[in-house]
């Protein structure tokens, strides 16, 4: 707890110092920005999440349900050295790119379009006049995006939510993709709780495949507890790994990928040096009896 209250003070110098700016109205920033005025702050109302949202524009590809790779990370705004390089190397072969801290560099702009990817962020705040918050890319358009923040209890500063909806080869079912990065500094769970709950209830809408990945900052068994409870609700269950090099704050894990209607194909994390998180790649496939 220490630790993450020097963070805590940390963020807030930052912010007074004008090194972070919290624009007065949220937004996401993509590739294409067609979806941008379609429910781009996740408002409540019965169609948020209609059965065929509008196609994307010369929409033309889908996801292969059959076998496709998520890599989530946060990648701690890709600032230590060699993050470019690793970067580079663990998105060869991942369809999708659930990045939380995502910090929207020219450099990595380039990166995301060499790749081909199209690509949406919530935006958090900007730091040093550049976009930051949770970044979702992917092979394919989505179909539907909606994004909403939550301020942290204690410093103010927004964490950022990015649902986003993709078609899969070969159904008619669609795949909801959930990126999320959990408030942090807080005295109760109380905002904790109402984060989820806010995801939930546009999720929850969506009756096929689902992923949920992120960074939920689950460091305590009280966080872990809702978020655990909240997620067997929505009938998703979590990825587990053979070997799990994923980091651990006060002795519990804090990254986690749920899924459901789906069946994992490879789990797998990666040590690196170039965040203070390390990365997840899942391969899934749609499962038989959706």
């Amino acid at each position: 707890m220490v630790k993450r209250t020097f963070f805590c003070i940390i963020a807030i110098g930052l912010l007074l110092a004008g090194c972070v700016k919290i624009p007065d109205r949220h937004s996401t920033v993509g590739k294409y920005n067609e979806l941008g005025d379609i429910n781009t702050e996740c408002l409540w109302n019965d169609s948020i999440l209609p059965a065929n949202a509008p196609a994307a524009p010369q929409q033309i590809d889908e996801l292969n349900s059959r076998s496709f790779r998520v890599l989530n990370w946060n990648s701690y705004k890709g600032s230590k050295k060699g993050w470019q390089e690793d970067f580079e190397r663990l998105t060869s072969q991942s369809d999708l790119v659930v990045l939380q801290e995502g910090y929207l560099t020219g450099d990595l702009q380039e990166l995301l379009n060499k790749k081909q990817y199209s690509w949406d962020i919530a935006k958090a705040f900007t730091y040093h006049d550049i976009d930051t918050g949770v970044l979702t890319a992917s092979r394919v358009k989505p179909d539907f995006l909606c994004s909403f923040r939550v301020p942290e209890p204690l410093s103010g500063i927004p964490k950022t939510v990015l649902i986003t909806r993709y078609p899969l080869s070969g159904t008619d079912e669609s795949l909801l993709v959930a990126n999320i990065h959990m408030v942090n500094f807080s005295l109760d769970l109380s905002a904790y709780r109402a984060q989820l709950e806010k995801t939930v209830e546009v999720v929850s809408q969506h009756r096929g495949p689902l992923i949920i990945a992120g960074d939920f900052n689950s460091w305590n068994t009280e966080r872990l507890r809702i978020l655990t409870d909240i997620m067997q609700e929505l009938g998703a269950r979590a990825v587990t790994f053979e070997t799990d090099h994923r980091v651990r704050f006060m002795g519990q894990l804090v990254d986690h990928i749920f899924y459901r209607k789906l069946v994992p194909l490879e789990a797998l994390t990666e040590k690196v040096t170039t965040s203070d998180h390390n990365p997840m790649l899942v391969t899934f496939r749609l499962a038989d009896d959706v």
